[in-house]
């Protein structure tokens, strides 16, 4: 029973602190619009997750922190870790972007880059995405010699609706491994294909927070075999987990 409650308070936690930042981001927002009708602040200009299109030359980058929920059969006990998180996005013209990003627990990372078409009709914005992913995992301790190197395909659609000051976006992702190698104490196995390792959906909210300042809140619903966080479980079965990832970042 404990364990049923701690677990609750662990996913209940990140989204209370989500909920409040928005909260705060809201009344930063109405109080300028009372005052001022100077403001000419568009959401689609201080986007980051938004699929809308920038001007040729124009970079935008995000920081953020990941909070990921691991399943208990990868681990003995529920994992709850935070990532940190670096994205940025260079607009190439003609509605591409050249977007990627890295992930790290130091012990786990990940990053991805790749070419994304954007496209807008009128609020409504849609992209087309296809990225190289490297996952990478050293393990040096507790008895542990241990090394993972993978390369993984990760092709993406993402829509979204834009407000004046606010957008949602909902963006899916395959996981494709293209290969896997895993190091142990210097014996190296190759796992080549492994198929599909699994899909996430992740819907997003973005707010501005001040000036050109903008907040993103999201929960990214993983159904995977295996995450970079959790890698010492590599390989696991072929069954799909449900990983919880919560995620707030901050466009710049």
């Amino acid at each position: 029973m404990h364990t049923g409650v701690r677990t609750r308070s662990r996913i209940l936690l990140p989204l209370a602190f989500a909920f409040f930042l928005s909260q705060a981001a809201v009344g930063q927002v109405i109080a300028p619009v009372t005052i001022s009708n100077t403001d000419s602040f568009d959401i689609t200009d201080g986007s980051f997750l938004l699929p809308n299109s920038l001007a040729k030359g124009k970079y935008r980058q995000q920081l953020g922190i990941y909070y990921v929920i691991v399943p208990r059969a990868w681990s003995l006990d529920n994992v709850n870790a935070p990532m940190f998180n670096y994205a940025g996005k260079y607009a190439l013209g003609s509605g591409f972007h050249l977007q990627g990003g890295i992930s790290t627990l130091f012990v786990s990372t990940r990053a991805h880059l790749g070419p994304i078409w954007n496209h807008s009709f009128s609020n409504i914005h849609v992209g087309i995405g296809f990225q190289m992913a490297f996952n990478f995992g050293i393990l040096k301790e507790f008895g542990f010699n241990t090394i993972l190197t993978g390369w993984e395909e990760q092709p993406s659609f993402t829509i979204g609706y834009s407000f004046k000051k606010s957008a949602i976006t909902v963006r899916a992702d395959l996981y494709n491994p293209v290969s896997m190698n895993l190091s142990e104490g210097g014996n190296v196995v190759h796992f080549g294909k492994q198929g599909l390792n699994g899909y996430s959906i992740t819907p997003s909210l973005e707010q501005r927070l001040w000036k050109d300042r903008v907040m993103s809140i999201g929960v990214k619903m993983n159904y995977i075999r295996y995450h970079i966080l959790a890698w010492p479980a590599f390989p696991v079965n072929n069954y799909r987990y449900f990983v919880p990832e919560f995620q707030i970042g901050l466009t710049f």
